[in-house]
């Protein structure tokens, strides 16, 4: 009887058996599948470590076995430079690839293009909403205007404006797209009263004439926000009705003298923000 090593088909796990015990059936210390014992080889090596093969599936053809030590050192130490070799060629196409694209990528604010487009215009992002197409209630003669009865609409800088919130904070009234962040399409209007709840119940017409009128603030965005402020040269009208549950209803008709003809009409429903407290000044320097 002669013992030898031989190496579980499943886990690697190294066994030792008897020459008698070839071809029978055995489980595996370590994951308890069942093998088949391989047949001992001819002649006994420590180095020799043959491969048994699951039970209740074919064995393998066995070759003869490879001495642990004759395996060179040097193929696991060649592997690394290939790998190497491989990420940098890898490397080296990405960044070819970047480089032919970078036209691709460039900054649209930049305004540069290649020559390949021709007189090809400069990218612009310009505001989300679309243009007005429906029809212009624009003029500056308020002698036969009335409101419409219906939720505030128009057309500011040549934009469909549908506003989705109305804000009176303190005596100024915003109507803007959008319900935060940045105003991109809308309008404030500064009136000469401190608290909201003066403007309650109160009616104001504005003619191109006067000299003194409510500031308006028109607000906008094409590549950047854009803002125009009015002090006198537009026609408005507007009703301010009751307030109750902390908002005031009203009607605006608004017509600003710009050259787009930016314009406004409708009721709205305000709600009433309590502005912050003021902020301190610098102190001055003498």
């Amino acid at each position: 009887m002669s013992e030898f090593k031989f190496a579980c088909p499943i886990c690697g796990q190294h066994i030792t058996a008897d020459s008698k015990d070839t071809g029978s059936q055995i489980p595996c210390p370590t994951c308890f599948r069942k093998i088949i014992v391989p047949p001992a080889p001819a002649a006994v090596d420590p180095k020799f470590v043959l491969s048994a093969s699951e039970a209740n599936k074919p064995r393998p053809p066995q070759t003869n076995p490879t001495p642990l030590g004759g395996i060179p050192r040097a193929s696991s130490r060649t592997a690394v430079p290939t790998a190497l070799l491989v990420l940098l060629v890898l490397a080296c196409a990405a960044g070819a690839t970047l480089f032919a694209l970078r036209g691709k990528f460039s900054n649209p604010k930049s305004g540069t293009h290649d020559g390949a487009g021709g007189n090809e215009p400069p990218h612009q992002e310009l505001s989300s909403q679309p243009l007005y197409t429906g029809t212009n209630l624009w003029t500056l003669d308020f002698s036969d205007v009335k409101f419409p009865d219906a939720p505030v609409w128009g057309s500011i800088h040549e934009r469909a404006f549908n506003p989705d919130r109305a804000v009176l904070t303190g005596s100024n009234l915003t109507l803007r797209a959008g319900r935060s962040g940045p105003i991109e399409l809308g309008l404030t209007i500064f009136f000469f009263n401190r608290q909201a709840e003066e403007l309650s119940g109160k009616t104001a017409e504005i003619k191109t004439n006067d000299t003194i009128a409510p500031r308006v603030v028109l607000r906008w965005k094409e590549t950047d926000r854009v803002s125009e402020t009015y002090r006198s040269g537009y026609a408005m009208k507007i009703e301010f009705g009751p307030l109750a549950n902390n908002a005031i209803p009203g009607k605006i008709f608004l017509c600003l003298p710009d050259e787009s003809k930016s314009w406004i009409a409708g009721t709205f429903r305000a709600e009433v923000h309590k502005p912050g407290p003021p902020k301190p000044r610098p102190p001055v320097q003498h």
